[in-house]
């Protein structure tokens, strides 16, 4: 529909208003003055009438008297006077010829004045003057058993011409008004929409969001009634706003904080949410993901499949899986169904929960019990086989009989080693949540502790222990599990080095850390055992290891004591290039 301003409907509403009751008025006016020019006339001739009906009455027997008299009062009064019989002759006239008038019997003002009609007048066009006259007449007395009549007649050209001027000062005068009045209600319409259009900017900001814009005031009742409502609506708008922005806020915190991934999609199968847990999971942006279709966002065939079984299923729905991409995760899904305050549904909601480190974990914890168990199994097997054998039979040789018993002593200290350092992990382990008593320390004097310690070793397979600490390493650490730590991985870099190669201890600040390098040359380790070395019993190379006397536990060992002083251990190796194992430590303040 076409929309027009308030000033364009309102400004020739008044217009036509106005035009309309001076038109009315003008022609009003022009027939009430006409009306009593002609009504004063009327009076005027009638007066005259009453003057000369008695010498008229008592000149109708003589004939040229009558006419005389008729003539000079029609030229003192300007006025055409004629007498007419009962028979309708006209018996003298003060314009005209009686002789040559017609019978005026029938005239409308003579009819009138025989019926006993007061006033007699008529106004018509006189055939015999040619103009529009006003006519009045009166009775005279008796002639014949008949009434003889008075006719006074005046034209009405003159009145028309004063009427004519008069309407030109009416009409100019109207002219007047009309401008005015439109000047007037040009004003008033300006005045109407002028706060009206302040209104409607004012509504223009509150739909661009500012809400603390004011509305205009007003003197006229109604347009200050509405900017008073609209900005009454303008705070409810506001404190609404306020309040679910309030609302979205905490649940976007909520959302955002939580470690498990929501996802939420709606009967279209379009994405409605996706906190960031989930964006991670999937490997995508959330923020762009919103309002596109499921498949668009979602890459894993097993992880659609469970979303659309959450939008047909009424009841909540689990399940375990694996995501392949940004990269392996144990995932576990649940999913129900998602309604509005109505009860409606509207869609599904999945959560995400990451179980990967669990899942790993569980791996590990199945990993070292079955480590443990083989670990324990081999010396028990060979302790139990050789004391079976002493058992079995009486007749062995004394040389015999010493072998077997230093193989027993000996797989009874090697499990006697795994029992010491499962021990030892444990108690670290205790004291890695907060126990741990800690001394002030110089780092550097631990190292060269371990190397001494080391060196009978070392010199055993003539290899050269190095100590390159160059000055005090001050911190707060426990003395004897720093130097386990260290002599852990001397005496590691010790067992896989060969002869006549190099070990050294090196230690230099990095940042608000001391870091403690155990180098070795020795045959290094391949890149894929790197991220699983510090695993329990993880090793390398089993059989080697074994033969070497090692636990598996060494380098775990080593983990948890830089771990309970709130460091790191890191490796780097390359095979046949060495290998070199990092304490990470807090430096004192």
């Amino acid at each position: 529909m076409r929309t027009v301003r308030v000033i364009s409907r309102l400004f020739p509403a008044f217009m036509l208003v106005t035009l309309l009751a001076l038109g009315g008025a003008l022609l009003y006016a022009e027939h009430a003055i006409r009306d009593f020019h002609e009504n004063q006339t009327a009076l005027e001739l009638e007066a005259e009438l009453q003057l000369l009906r008695d010498a008229v009455q008592a000149q109708l027997g003589d004939a040229a008297t009558l006419r005389k008299t008729i003539a000079d009062a029609g030229r003192r009064t300007d006025t055409r006077y004629t007498v007419i019989a009962a028979d309708g002759r006209v018996l003298a006239d003060s314009q005209e010829d009686p002789a040559r008038l017609e019978n005026h019997g029938t005239r409308p003002e003579v009819l009138l004045a025989r019926s006993g009609a007061t006033p007699a007048r008529a106004t018509r066009f006189s055939a015999t003057r040619l103009e529009t006259l006003l006519y009045t007449a009166t009775l005279l007395g008796a002639e014949g058993g008949a009434q003889s009549i008075l006719r006074a007649a005046r034209p009405l050209k003159g009145l028309n011409a004063s009427l004519r001027s008069l309407e030109w000062h009416m009409f100019a005068v109207a002219v007047l008004i009309f401008s005015l009045a439109a000047a007037a209600s040009y004003w008033l319409a300006r005045r109407l929409a002028r706060p009206l259009q302040a209104l409607r900017a004012t509504a223009e900001q509150y739909a661009a969001g500012n809400l603390a814009a004011h509305p205009p005031s007003s003197d006229i009742e109604e347009i200050a009634g509405l900017a008073g409502a609209m900005q009454a609506m303008a705070r409810q708008l506001n404190d609404r706003i306020q309040s679910l922005s309030r609302e979205r806020a905490e649940s976007e915190a909520v959302l955002a904080s939580m470690v498990e991934g929501v996802l939420a999609v709606n009967n279209a199968e379009a994405v409605i949410r996706l906190n960031r847990a989930a964006a991670q999971l999937l490997g995508v942006t959330s923020g762009r993901m919103l309002g596109r279709d499921l498949r668009e966002v979602v890459r894993h065939p097993v992880l659609q499949e469970f979303v659309l079984a959450a939008l047909a299923s009424d009841a909540p729905i689990e399940k375990d899986m694996l995501l392949y991409a940004p990269d392996e995760r144990h995932v576990a899904a649940q999913g129900t169904a998602l309604r509005d305050a109505a009860g409606m549904r509207i869609g599904a909601l999945v959560v995400l929960n990451d179980v990967t480190r669990i899942r790993r974990l569980e791996n590990i914890q199945r990993e070292f019990v079955a480590n443990v168990s083989h670990e324990l199994k081999t010396p028990i097997t060979a302790i139990q086989g050789f004391v079976e054998t002493l058992l079995g039979s009486d007749a062995h040789k004394p040389e015999d009989v010493r072998r077997f018993l230093e193989i027993v002593n000996r797989h009874t200290e090697r499990l006697n080693s795994i029992i010491e350092d499962l021990l030892a992990l444990s108690r670290i382990e205790q004291e890695e949540s907060g126990t741990l008593e800690r001394e002030d320390a110089d780092l550097s004097a631990i190292a060269a502790s371990a190397l001494q310690l080391c060196r009978a070793r070392a010199s055993g397979k003539d290899i050269a222990l190095e100590h390159r600490c160059g000055g005090p390493m001050p911190a707060r650490v426990n003395t004897r599990l720093i130097e386990q730590a260290l002599v852990n991985l001397l005496d590691n870099a010790i067992k896989f080095s060969a002869p006549g190669r190099l070990v050294t201890i090196a230690g230099e600040r990095q940042g608000d850390q001391w870091k403690l390098a155990v180098r070795d040359q020795g045959c290094g380790i391949a890149a894929e055992h790197l991220p699983r070395l510090f695993e329990r019993f993880y090793r390398v190379d089993k059989a080697r290891s074994r033969q070497s006397g090692g636990t598996g536990l060494g380098l775990a060992i080593v983990k948890h004591i830089a771990q309970a002083h709130g460091g790191a251990v890191a490796v780097e190796s390359q095979p046949g290039a060495g290998s070199t194992f990092a304490i990470s430590l807090p430096a004192a303040p």
